[in-house]
């Protein structure tokens, strides 16, 4: 057999083995799902944030809208471990979602100004919320959110609201109007010029159209308590509000709606209802009222009151704005209060209506020549809160100052309190200086002289009635004998045991007993002429006792 022969015999014996067909399969099948794999995935994107806190790499979720569209697959620190950095392996098809307008957040359980939010993660775990883009370029890093992001939405009003006189309110803080969330703040800075924190609050439609040039803007604090004139109130609002506060509008009292408004139009921040309130009485009488009493329990916001009626309102106490080395070289030490009369109050019960601030001044000159003086009056017992009253004063002094430093200074009088102590004090120097000594000397030798009286009757009776007894007597006329009977019957009243002396002697011995019990008290008096009001003996606190 030649050699070709042999090779061609060769040939025919080599068969292929099916069993190689499987690894085949294998690999082929392998190769497609590397492909579909690689087909069927998102691109991967960088969110660099201040911490990690709930993340985990191979667990934590991305969602919008609260649909899974990625997942984390590496967490790590930056080169100078300042910041962390979270790789997110996004879904296909999730492209056109990443735009430089996109937001990234972390949910987790929160209980924010907006109400109570994520409890659902309780169980899940936090995950990666998201607001896809829809401005800009495509991008593959961003920042991840501390915070769930504000609506960038442009409907509805934006308003800018500055306050001097209370604490700061957070970016999210709802705005209300009675009781309805209307808006929020958007932006919180600080005017270093004025010293004043501004707001850029946004009103959302349709409630942008209850906002005009009348309306005024002020703080609702979750949880308030006062204390004032009318006694005692506490106020709480919302639970959204309950732990930071809100802001709430609307139009004062009695107040009708204004124009509308343009976008960031400026409006004050009141720090309470009822100061905004007080602001809508624009035309104002200042007075400095100058107290030489205690002004404890008088605050600013307090009434000025004129029989009951307010009329006005405490601005500041003790003033501050005068010079006080002048307040100190007056005559008497007083306390400087700075007070406004507001007509507008009262313009509403004039008989010619509106009456103009030249006039109400003229009236109320004419006014305090006639009389008319303010005086502090306790308005509320429990709470010892003061008002400033205005009432007219039978035979008042003239006023010494009615300028000082360029205020108009109404003239005041002594509080009620004052001249009730005047009063016990004077009647208590009258005890002082009535001489009791010389009184009772003089008492007991009356009493002496009136029991020797008694007994001179007594014997003057025992001689009529020998008189009487007698032979030669009972000789005389009949009308004699009479006469001297009747006299022996009128001086046996007059006896010790009779019917006028023994009334007569008892009431001596009581006035006598009477006045012995009363001179502890005179002397009292004397040494201490305020016993009358206090308690003679000071009372010991009361220390509690240890538990046994």
């Amino acid at each position: 057999m030649t050699e070709r022969n042999k090779n061609i015999v060769s040939l025919r014996r080599v068969h292929f083995n099916t069993i190689w067909l499987v690894p085949l399969v294998a690999v082929m099948v392998a190769g497609w799902m590397l492909y579909q794999n690689w087909a069927t995935q998102g691109p991967v994107i960088t969110l660099i944030a201040s911490n990690a806190e709930g993340l985990e790499a191979g667990q934590t979720k991305l969602k919008a809208r609260n649909v899974d569209v990625g997942k984390v697959i590496d967490i790590r620190l930056s080169d100078d471990y300042d910041k962390a950095i979270i790789n997110v392996r996004m879904n296909q098809g999730t492209q056109n979602m990443l735009r430089k307008d996109a937001k990234f957040w972390v949910v987790k359980p929160r209980i924010g100004k907006e109400g109570v939010s994520g409890l659902g993660t309780l169980l899940s775990g936090a995950y990666i919320d998201m607001a896809p883009g829809t401005e800009g370029e495509k991008s593959d890093g961003f920042v991840l959110l501390s915070q769930p992001p504000l609506s960038t939405k442009t409907e509805g009003i934006r308003l800018l609201l500055h306050s001097d006189d209370s604490s700061k309110l957070d970016v999210g803080t709802l705005v209300h109007f009675r009781g309805y969330e209307v808006g929020y703040i958007e932006e919180v800075g600080f005017d270093t010029e004025t010293g004043s924190i501004t707001y850029r609050v946004v009103v959302k439609p349709p409630y942008d159209a209850l906002v005009n040039d009348a309306v005024q803007f002020w703080i609702t604090p979750g949880l308030s308590f006062k204390s004032s004139v009318q006694g005692f109130e506490v106020r709480l609002d919302s639970l959204e509000t309950f732990l930071s506060g809100g802001i709430s509008f609307g139009l004062g009292e009695e107040r009708s709606a204004g124009a509308p408004i343009k976008d960031l139009t400026s409006f004050r921040l009141f720090a309470s209802k009822e100061e905004a309130d007080n602001n809508i009485y624009d035309q104002t009488i200042e007075y400095l009222f100058l107290f030489d009493s205690n002004v404890s329990g008088l605050y600013a916001g307090a009434d000025v009151e004129f029989r009951g009626v307010r009329i006005g309102t405490v601005l500041e106490v003790p003033f501050t704005g005068i010079s006080m080395d002048k307040v100190t070289s007056l005559d008497r030490p007083v306390i400087p209060v700075l007070a406004r009369i507001e007509p507008q109050r009262l313009n509403a019960w004039s008989v010619s209506g509106d009456i103009s601030i030249q006039k109400w001044q003229e009236l109320l000159d004419e006014r305090i020549k006639q009389g008319l003086r303010a005086t502090l009056v306790i308005g509320n017992y429990l709470n010892a809160a003061r008002v400033i009253s205005l009432d007219f004063m039978d035979n008042p002094p003239s006023p010494k100052i009615t300028e000082f430093e360029g205020y108009q200074v109404f003239p005041t009088g002594p509080d009620s309190l004052a001249n009730i102590e005047g009063k016990v004090s004077g009647l208590l120097d009258k005890f002082a200086d009535v001489p009791l000594k010389q009184t009772f000397e003089q008492l007991g030798r009356t009493m002496g002289e009136a029991n020797e009286t008694l007994r001179q009757l007594q014997a003057v009776s025992k001689s009529v009635t020998h008189l009487i007894e007698k032979s030669e007597t009972q000789q005389l006329p009949a009308d004699l004998s009479e006469v001297m009977a009747q006299l022996n019957i009128t001086l046996e009243t007059y006896q010790a045991n009779g019917q006028i002396g023994r009334p007569l002697r008892e009431n001596m011995v009581s006035l006598g007993r009477s006045l012995n019990e009363l001179q502890p008290l005179l002397r009292q008096l004397r040494e201490k002429p305020n016993t009358l009001i206090f308690d003679s003996k000071p009372r010991l606190e009361i220390q509690p006792k240890a538990a046994q």
